[in-house]
């Protein structure tokens, strides 16, 4: 009697945060102010924002129950008379794979923009105050969440037992089992965040 049971249990929870800020390029901006009489007072302020912001959220749940039976065994030869009575069972095999990805986000972000700002205060007057303020503020926002919560179970059970010669006269009785395999591969793979 050859009975081999296997029973395989996998459980993967991930939860990853990804944030980036980096910069980015602005608009143009073109300020031109000219002539400036006497006694003139020339007053600029320019404010350039440029911002962008990327909200990714993903969220998994998976189960996973497999239940694998391979059996040869269960044979029986009984109240036999006379001659040989044999009994030759095949091989049992239960090979399992479960494969299960995580889950996953991606962000890829361009922002291009002419980088040029041209402000203007010529011709100046006597007497002419002039005062020129640029102010460039840009930003970019990458918040990236992933939670997975992965549970499998695995009942793997391969079987050439069970058998039974009994009550049988003369010759030769007997019973031969074949080999019982049972192989579990379980392979998760966690979650992950890209972002360009």
């Amino acid at each position: 009697m050859n009975i081999k049971s296997r029973f395989a249990i996998a459980a993967a929870s991930a939860a990853v945060i990804l944030s980036t800020v980096a910069p980015v390029t602005f608009a143009s901006t073109n300020v031109n102010v000219t002539g400036n009489g006497a006694f003139s007072k020339s007053n600029v302020t320019v404010n350039n924002t440029t911002g962008t912001n990327v909200f990714q959220s993903n969220s998994s749940l998976v189960t996973t129950i497999v239940n694998s039976n391979s059996n040869t065994g269960g044979n029986s030869t009984n109240f036999n008379t006379g001659g040989g009575n044999v009994i030759g069972t095949g091989n049992a095999k239960s090979n399992v794979t479960v494969n299960i990805g995580g889950s996953s986000n991606s962000s890829t972000v361009n922002n291009t923009a002419d980088t040029n700002t041209t402000v203007n205060d010529k011709n100046n007057g006597a007497f002419s105050s002039n005062s020129v303020k640029v102010l460039n503020n840009n930003f970019t926002n990458i918040i990236q969440t992933v939670v997975s919560f992965i549970t499998t179970g695995v009942n793997s059970v391969a079987n050439t037992g069970g058998n039974s010669s009994s009550f049988n006269t003369k010759g030769t009785n007997g019973i031969v089992t074949g080999n019982s395999n049972s192989n579990v591969t379980v392979n998760v793979t966690g979650s992950t965040n890209t972002q360009q």
